[in-house]
C-alpha cells in the first residue's frame, strides 16, 4: 500500500485533501461568526451576496421571459449558451490573472507544503474545495441558470440541476485557471513573468467589459439580442458553448435521458480539466510554485543610495508603479470600463449628450481609481504599518500626506477627462462649464480623502488571515461616493447643500479613520463596539441623496408630481431607522453624554419645541402642507441625535459638546433640504426646519435623550401646523 501511495499520490490524496479544505473553510466561516464580534463583516458579505443573487435572478428571469416569447427553443438555448459562455470566459480570465493558487505565503499553503503532498493534488483539491464552498464564485452563472429554469417552469428539479451545472462549470473554470497559472510560473522566466501577469489582467479586464456589454444588451434589449443570436443558433447549438444550458433545455423538452446524458458530458469535461491540471502540475514540479512575496520583487531594480527616500505619501505610489499589474488595475481597468459605457453599453451620443452626463462619467472614472488606489492603502500597510506608528509625527499628518498625493493624481485625471469630453457639448455657457468642472475635480479629490479615511476607519491589522479592507468598507465607499452624482446633476441649492453634507461627513470619516488607525493593531480595541459619528453620516447621505435620487427617477419616468416619490422615501427612511435602532442596541451607552431623568427631559423637550414653533410661526407664518410631511420625517432623530451628535460628543468638554451640536444642526438642516420634500425650500418650510433642528439639538445637548429631542421636533412642527 505504501508503494502505491508513493507511485501515485494524486489518485489517493486528491479527495482526502479536498475534504480537509472544505472542513477547514466551513469551520473558519463558523469561527468568523463566533469570534469576530458575531461575524459583522462575514454576515454583511453573505447578506449582500444573497440579496444581489436574488436581484439578478429576478432581472435575468424578466429578460429571459422576453427572449422566450421572441424565439423558439433553439434560439433560447443559443441565447443562454452565449450568456453562460461569456460569463464562464470572464470568470476564467479573472481567475487566471491572479496567482493565488501558485503562491506561497498563506497559512493554508505553507502548512501543506511542509507535508508529503504533491503539487497536483494540492492545486486540484483547492479547486474542488473552492467550487463547493463558494457557490456563487462564477459571477452570475448560477442566477442565470436558475432564471432559465424558472422561465421554463422546471420547478425544484430545475433549481437542483442548475446548482449541479454551476458546480461542474466552476470546477472546470478553476482547474483551467490553475493550469494557466502553473504554466506561467513554470515556463515563463522571472524577468518576463510580471509582463505576462499584466497581459492576463488586461485580458481579464477586457473579458469583464465584454460581459458588461452583453449584460447591458440582455437587460435593455432582450428581444433584439434574441433575434440576432437566433441567426447563429445552428453554430452555437453544436458547439461546446451549450454544455451549461443543454441539460436544462432537454429537461424542459421532457427528455430526461437526454438531460442526464448532457449532464454526464459536462461532468466528463470537468473531470478532464482536473486531469489536465494534475498533469501540468506534475510536469511543473516545485518550479511551478511562486515564492512568497510580490511577483515583481525578483526583477525590480534595487533603489540607489542617492535616491530620495519614500515618504508616507509617496510609498503607495512607488509600490504601484513597480507593480505593473496594479498600475494596470489603477489606470487600465477604469479606462476600459468607462470605454464600455461610452462606446458599448450606453453609446457615445447618450454619454456625451449634455454636461451632466459628462460630469458623471469623469467622476465615475475617478471613483473606480479611488476604489483600486487610496481605498486599498491599508492593505499595502498591513505588515509595515507599525513603522508609521513609531514615526514622531502625528498619524493624522501621515494619512493626510497619503490623501493629498492621491487627490492630486486622481483629481487631475478627472479634470482632464472632463475637459476633453466636454468639448463635444456645444452651446454651453463658460460659467456652467467651469462650475461643473470644479465640482468634478473637487469631488474626485475629496473622495480620495474619504477613501483614505474609510480604509483607515475600517482597518483591522490584528488578524493576518483577513484582508485589511473588508467588503463592508468597499460597499460603503461605493455607496457614499456614488451618490455624489446626485450633487453633480442637481440644481444650485442641492449642490450647495450636498457639498456641505459631504464636507461634514468627510470630517467625521477623517476623525474615525485617525482614531481607528491608532489602535488597528490591537485586536481587543478593534473589536470593541462604540457609536461613531461617521456611521451616522453614512446613513444621512444614503437617506438624503437617496431620497433626491428617488425624486429624479420618478421625474424622468414621466411623473411630474413630486409627491409620487413619497412612498419610496418613506420606505428608505424606515429601513435606515431600523438599521440605526439595531446599531444602537448593540452598543453600550456613552459615559461622556449625561442623561437626565426621562420625565424632566420630555417636559423640557416639549417646552423648547413650543418656543421654537412659536418663533418659526411668528417669523415666517404657518406651513401646514409641509408640516405633516415634517412630522413623518422626525424619525431621523435616531440618526441625527442618537448616532451623529452622540458620536461627536464623546468627550465631556464644553468645546466638544458645542462642536457636536453645531455640526449636527447643520447636518440636519442640509439633509432636510436635499431630501426633496415639498415645501422644504419655501420661507415657512426653511424656518420650520431651522427651528426644529435647533430645538432638537439643544434639547439633546442638555438631556442626552433622543426621545426628548424627538418630542421637541414634534411639538415644533405641530405648533407651526395648527397655529
Amino acid at each position: 500500500m505504501a508503494e502505491a501511495e508513493i507511485a501515485d499520490p494524486d489518485r489517493l490524496d486528491l479527495f482526502r485533501l479536498a475534504r480537509i479544505f472544505i472542513r477547514y473553510r466551513l469551520r473558519s466561516m463558523r469561527n468568523a461568526f463566533r469570534v469576530r464580534g458575531r461575524g459583522r463583516t462575514t454576515s454583511f458579505a453573505i447578506l449582500v451576496g444573497f440579496v444581489t443573487a436574488f436581484a439578478y435572478v429576478g432581472l435575468f428571469a424578466q429578460a429571459f421571459s422576453i427572449i422566450a416569447r421572441t424565439v423558439d427553443m433553439r434560439g433560447q438555448l443559443a441565447a443562454l449558451a452565449l450568456v453562460t459562455t461569456t460569463i464562464a470566459f470572464g470568470s476564467l480570465t479573472a481567475r487566471a490573472a491572479s496567482n493565488e493558487a501558485v503562491r506561497a505565503g498563506s497559512p493554508e499553503n505553507e502548512f501543506l507544503l511542509a507535508r508529503p503532498v504533491s503539487l497536483g493534488a494540492l492545486v486540484a483539491a483547492r479547486g474542488l474545495a473552492d467550487a463547493v464552498t463558494d457557490p456563487v464564485g462564477a459571477l452570475f452563472l448560477l442566477p442565470v441558470l436558475i432564471s432559465a429554469a424558472a422561465v421554463w417552469n422546471l420547478g425544484a428539479a430545475g433549481w437542483l440541476l442548475s446548482a449541479v451545472i454551476s458546480l461542474l462549470m466552476q470546477i472546470g473554470i478553476l482547474m483551467l485557471a490553475y493550469t494557466v497559472q502553473l504554466a506561467v510560473v513554470r515556463w515563463v522566466p522571472v524577468r518576463r513573468r510580471r509582463t505576462v501577469w499584466t497581459c492576463l489582467r488586461l485580458g481579464a479586464a477586457l473579458s469583464l467589459a465584454m460581459l458588461w456589454m452583453l449584460g447591458t444588451a440582455v437587460m435593455r434589449a432582450p428581444a433584439a439580442l434574441a433575434t440576432g443570436v437566433d441567426a447563429i443558433a445552428p453554430a452555437l447549438t453544436y458547439s461546446p458553448a451549450v454544455l451549461a444550458g443543454a441539460p436544462l433545455a432537454a429537461l424542459a423538452g421532457g427528455d430526461v435521458g437526454v438531460a442526464a446524458a448532457a449532464l454526464g458530458l459536462l461532468a466528463l469535461a470537468a473531470a478532464g480539466s482536473v486531469v489536465l491540471v494534475i498533469g501540468v502540475a506534475r510536469r511543473a514540479g516545485m518550479a511551478g510554485w511562486e515564492e512568497a512575496g510580490a511577483v515583481w520583487a525578483d526583477a525590480a531594480r534595487a533603489p540607489r543610495l542617492t535616491d530620495r527616500l519614500p515618504t508616507a505619501a509617496t510609498k503607495d505610489l512607488r509600490l504601484i508603479i513597480r507593480d505593473r499589474s496594479q498600475l494596470l488595475a489603477l489606470i487600465g481597468m477604469p479606462v476600459i470600463f468607462i470605454g464600455v459605457q461610452i462606446f458599448g453599453a450606453a453609446g457615445w451620443s447618450w454619454t456625451t449628450g449634455n454636461l451632466d452626463r459628462i460630469a458623471c462619467l469623469a467622476f465615475s472614472l475617478a471613483l473606480y481609481m479611488g476604489t483600486i488606489g487610496p481605498l486599498t492603502h491599508m492593505q499595502a500597510e498591513r505588515r509595515a504599518f507599525w513603522i508609521l506608528r513609531t514615526v514622531p509625527v502625528p498619524l493624522g499628518h501621515l494619512l493626510a500626506g497619503k490623501a493629498r498625493a492621491w487627490a492630486i493624481i486622481i483629481g487631475a485625471i478627472a479634470a482632464a477627462a472632463f475637459a476633453v469630453l466636454s468639448v463635444s457639448v456645444p452651446n454651453v455657457d463658460l460659467a456652467d462649464r467651469l462650475v461643473a468642472g470644479l465640482l468634478v475635480t473637487a469631488g474626485s479629490a475629496g473622495m480620495c480623502f474619504v477613501a483614505v479615511a474609510m480604509a483607515s476607519g475600517g482597518a483591522d491589522l490584528s488578524d493576518e488571515t483577513n484582508t485589511a479592507v473588508g467588503p463592508g468598507t468597499v460597499y460603503a465607499y461605493l455607496g457614499v461616493a456614488g451618490l455624489f452624482n446626485v450633487v453633480l446633476v442637481g440644481d444650485a441649492a442641492t449642490r450647495v447643500a450636498g457639498l456641505v453634507l459631504y464636507a461634514l461627513a468627510g470630517w467625521t470619516y477623517w476623525q474615525k479613520g485617525v482614531e481607528q488607525a491608532a489602535f488597528c493593531l490591537d485586536a481587543e480595541a478593534v473589536r470593541t463596539r462604540s457609536v461613531r459619528a461617521a456611521d451616522g453620516a453614512t446613513m444621512l447621505i444614503i437617506y438624503a441623496l437617496g431620497s433626491r435620487a428617488a425624486v429624479e427617477f420618478i421625474r424622468k419616468a414621466g411623473v411630474q408630481h413630486a409627491a409620487t416619490a413619497n412612498p419610496l422615501r418613506i420606505v428608505l427612511l424606515a429601513l435606515i431607522v431600523a438599521g440605526a435602532a439595531v446599531y444602537l442596541a448593540r452598543r453600550p451607552a456613552s459615559p461622556a453624554v449625561a442623561r437626565r431623568g426621562l420625565p424632566l427631559s420630555l417636559l423640557l423637550g416639549a417646552g423648547v419645541g413650543a418656543v421654537a414653533g412659536g418663533l418659526a410661526t411668528a417669523i415666517a407664518g404657518a406651513a401646514a402642507g409641509f408640516s405633516w410631511q415634517a412630522i413623518a420625517l422626525t424619525a431621523d432623530e435616531i440618526v441625527l441625535r442618537g448616532i451623529v451628535q452622540r458620536g461627536l460628543a464623546q468627550k465631556s468638554s464644553l468645546k466638544s459638546r458645542l462642536g457636536a451640536a453645531l455640526a449636527t444642526f447643520v447636518a440636519g438642516v442640509v439633509t432636510a433640504q436635499i431630501s426633496g420634500w415639498s415645501g422644504a425650500r419655501a420661507p415657512a418650510g426653511i424656518a420650520l426646519v431651522v427651528a426644529g433642528q435647533a430645538a432638537a439639538t439643544g434639547v439633546y445637548a442638555l438631556t442626552g435623550r433622543v426621545a426628548a429631542a424627538w418630542v421637541s421636533r414634534i411639538v415644533t412642527v405641530g405648533l407651526a401646523a395648527f397655529v
